[in-house]
């Protein structure tokens, strides 16, 4: 079996859901989340407890990382509350950093939905996969998946990694 690894917010929690109900839109620029993230979200409890959750895996993955900079008792207690299958959970402290330092070694493949992160793990030799979502439509098929299913995971990390993986590079 495939060693997964997921990302939290976008890809099983509704982050962005729950920034807009919380603030009421979703701003232009990056920093403006960011700084909303950093000074205002990172006190609320509520706010990170009660994301309404996007999916579920149907398996047990190997890990959970997030770049979360609230309380990681917040995340364990969110993911355990919603039935969430029981698994490591690496946190990295701010969005500006790469997740390649906690998930090299640990996963085959890691499940994202930023495509940021996506770009920089497939580029730095880690498989990663690009759960269908809003924020991600700018970049095509390749590499994308639309469910927590360990099939449709496992037969898009074979294709990924058989067809696409090697020439990465040249496709961004």
């Amino acid at each position: 079996m495939l060693r997964v690894g997921f990302d939290i917010d976008d890809t099983l929690a509704g982050f962005s859901v729950g920034y807009i109900n919380r603030f009421k839109k979703w701003p232009k620029h990056d920093w403006a989340i960011t700084r909303n993230v950093n000074n205002i979200l990172i006190k609320e409890r509520d706010f990170w407890l009660e994301l309404p959750v996007l999916r579920v895996p149907n398996f047990t993955p190997r890990l959970y990382c997030s770049a979360r900079v609230n309380n990681k008792r917040w995340t364990k207690k969110y993911l355990k509350d919603n039935k969430f299958p029981d698994a490591p959970l690496y946190q990295i402290p701010g969005y500006k950093l790469s997740k390649y330092p906690v998930l090299k070694g640990r996963v085959d493949v890691y499940v994202e939905d930023s495509l940021k992160n996506f770009i920089d793990l497939n580029t730095k030799g880690i498989p990663c996969l690009l759960i269908d979502s809003p924020n991600n439509k700018d970049w095509g098929p390749i590499g994308r998946i639309y469910s927590l299913d360990y099939d449709e995971i496992e037969q898009a990390y074979y294709l990924f990694v058989e067809e696409i993986l090697p020439h990465f590079n040249e496709i961004i």
